[in-house]
């Protein structure tokens, strides 16, 4: 059973403030990942930890967040790491047992890299379990491995992408191209540009993992 709480996971990709002020807003506790912690300072916001290299806050930028934030902790990690400092925000996050965890800054910035690695972190098979959503105010991306709810307007854009491995027995409920039963391979698009019919789908994976990409329409930009 979860802590019932909502962490937010702070990146250093591309960042919509006033959406991140929202998330900030609801989260329960804010870890930020290096020049993240910039971001959340200027959303108004209070980070609880802090980790990463440095690379691209700088000295100058950790003192700065430091004295932003005087209770923080902060984690500093060498530039030779065997893990992103993503993946480092995203543990430091889920060690407190949380119910949700969202991402902020997961997509953009000047790493293509980067971008792919922090949206396959959602397969680690330490927690693809858990509910842990990369958003931006535009897009959600998750992984499903058995059930999941898909609320937004009519139009939305959904993709489903089979990870690792075949994606077997899809059923669906309030899409425009119902899955009945259907199966998706790795590799191949047959799940891209769906859409929602209403204001909610329902989604079901007899076996394998399922990426579920969820594109906003522009009124919820």
């Amino acid at each position: 059973m979860g802590s019932g709480l909502t962490v937010l996971v702070v990146l250093n990709g591309d960042i919509d403030s006033a959406f991140l002020a929202r998330q900030l807003a609801a989260a329960d506790r804010v870890v930020a990942a290096d020049g993240g912690a910039r971001a959340v300072t200027e959303a108004g916001g209070i980070c609880d930890v802090i980790v990463g290299d440095g690379d691209s806050l700088g000295a100058r930028g950790f003192a700065e967040a430091e004295a932003a934030n005087p209770d923080v902790e902060v984690r500093r990690f060498p530039t030779a790491k065997d893990a992103t400092d993503a993946e480092l925000a995203l543990r430091a996050g889920l060690e407190v047992d949380p119910d949700r965890v969202i991402v902020v800054g997961a997509f953009g910035g000047a790493r293509l890299d980067h971008e792919l690695a922090t949206v396959m972190l959602l397969a680690n098979p330490s927690w693809r379990d858990r509910a842990v959503v990369l958003a931006d105010g535009r897009r959600e991306v998750r992984l499903v491995t058995d059930r999941a709810e898909i609320h937004g307007r009519a139009g939305d854009i959904v993709t489903l992408l089979a990870v690792d491995g075949p994606a077997l027995d899809l059923q669906s409920q309030g899409l425009a191209y119902e899955l009945d039963g259907r199966s998706l391979q790795v590799g191949t698009s047959l799940g891209v540009s769906n859409e929602l019919t209403g204001s909610a789908a329902m989604l079901e994976v007899g076996s394998g993992l399922l990426l579920l990409v969820h594109e906003h329409g522009s009124a919820d930009n």
